[in-house]
């Protein structure tokens, strides 16, 4: 679970920017606080802003970590890496580094992670990592495991930390300096030196959290009217669960009389491999009949589609969903529906969060959002730096639980909105 994620110099933010799923100490809604390790986290938190805000460069940072980690170098290529020089803040003279944390619990371990990179502004030229660090908290201290600069790296040898690496002293210290001699400055510690030689299941506590709990979606474009299904269980298996999540969303929903499903060709080579499409079923006269589901269906009823998918294969395992404009073609009432269960203690048990940016306000309402589960991005109209807050940060003397939060925003009281005149591009010469 994510209880922080914060990142800085990262496009239209100069400043540090913070997420964070910790409660605060207000006590209504309290049914929405998922507890864990003496942690009250928040299952989910809603970013308002204008276009331009910034909104999805919040996304767009994590996303990039997420690769950064799992590709395990900042040179390795691909499309979200390749242009690393165009992420920094670009509206100032100075060269300043990157930097990404992240605060979360898996596998009972509570860890934070930090990593700091320099590039080039605007042209590729070499990328570094300045700064990394490993820590684990237990009893209420942050014990480091490990940091590295450019050029040495320094393994924690006291008596939790070996204790977590399962280790001595005497091989961390007979290690550390040909580590050090031999590092990538382009490669993160954890994924090569650290989980090879030092311990592998320590580092994995980390790359699992990266690789399997944290999904990162900027472009929630419509993937289902054909896909290929892998598995090490049985086909006909996962398409009858999968058929089931497909047909309690759309009967949810109320789409209408028909019935969604997966028809597969299973490969003759591969038991465990199927091309999938999605079909509509309309009953007419008495029999089934079949469409290919991407004609006859709105882009709503696809884009709700491959959120089931999501949805059935990473909400059992407590994942974080981070989804830019999630709620994009989908009525408000579904998207409180989806929201609902993420909120539901009873059925989200393994404590899945949902952070997503939207344009619509119909989810300012204090009887589906805490004050702190609702944030706002602004950008300075003068030095164009983004910035990120909370209901929460205002102060209950200033908002209160109780108060009207749409009516309060379209009044400007949380954050200023655009004007908008476009009259003048209709506007005939004087």
């Amino acid at each position: 679970m994510l209880i922080r994620y914060s990142f800085k110099n990262f496009r239209s933010f100069h400043d540090k920017a913070e997420i964070s799923m910790k409660a605060t100490s207000q006590t209504t809604l309290n049914e929405n606080i998922i507890r864990i390790n003496g942690e009250r986290l928040l299952p989910s938190t809603v970013i308002y802003g204008a276009n331009a805000s910034g909104k999805s460069n919040i996304i767009m940072s994590i996303k990039i970590f997420k690769k950064i980690i799992i590709c395990g170098s900042l040179l390795y290529k691909d499309i979200d890496l390749d242009d690393l020089e165009l992420c920094p803040f670009i509206h100032d003279g100075e060269t300043n580094p990157i930097s990404f944390e992240i605060e979360f619990i898996n596998k009972n371990k509570h860890c934070i992670y930090k990593l700091e990179i320099e590039v080039e502004k605007c042209r590729r030229g070499n990328r570094t990592i300045l700064n990394e660090e490993f820590y684990i908290k237990s009893c209420k201290k942050y014990h480091l495991i490990y940091k590295r600069n450019k050029s040495h790296i320094d393994i924690s040898t006291d008596r939790f930390a070996l204790k977590q690496m399962e280790t001595e002293a005497k091989f961390i210290n007979d290690i550390t300096e040909k580590l050090s001699r031999n590092m990538d400055a382009s490669v993160p510690f954890l994924t090569s030196g650290f989980k090879n030689i030092i311990s592998n299941d320590l580092a994995n506590c980390v790359i699992s959290f990266f690789s399997e709990k944290l999904i990162t979606i900027d472009n929630f474009t419509i993937t289902t009217s054909s896909v290929q299904l892998k598995s090490n269980q049985t086909i006909e298996k996962n398409f009858t669960v999968w058929n089931q999540t497909l047909d309690g969303f759309v009967k949810g929903a109320d789409f209408g009389p028909q019935q969604m499903i997966f028809k597969s060709d299973v490969d003759d080579n591969d038991e465990h491999t199927a091309n999938m499409q999605l079909f509509s079923v309309y009953n007419f006269n008495d029999q089934n009949i079949f469409i290919p589901a991407q004609l006859m269906e709105s882009s709503g009823t696809l884009k709700l589609i491959d959120f089931a998918l999501l949805f059935q294969s990473f909400f059992p395992k407590g994942c974080t969903f981070f989804m830019d404009e999630f709620d994009a073609s989908l009525h408000p009432e579904i998207v409180k529906g989806i929201i609902a269960l993420f909120h539901d203690s009873d059925f989200n048990t393994e404590g899945s969060q949902l952070i997503f940016t939207t344009h619509n306000p119909i989810y300012l309402n204090n009887k589906i959002f805490r004050r702190d589960q609702i944030a706002f991005v602004e950008k300075d109209r003068i030095n164009f730096q983004s910035s990120v807050y909370t209901l929460a940060d205002f102060g209950s003397t200033d908002v209160r639980n109780d108060e009207n939060y749409l009516i309060n925003y379209f009044k400007g009281k949380y954050s200023s909105l655009p004007y908008i005149d476009f009259s003048s591009l209709f506007k005939g010469d004087d």
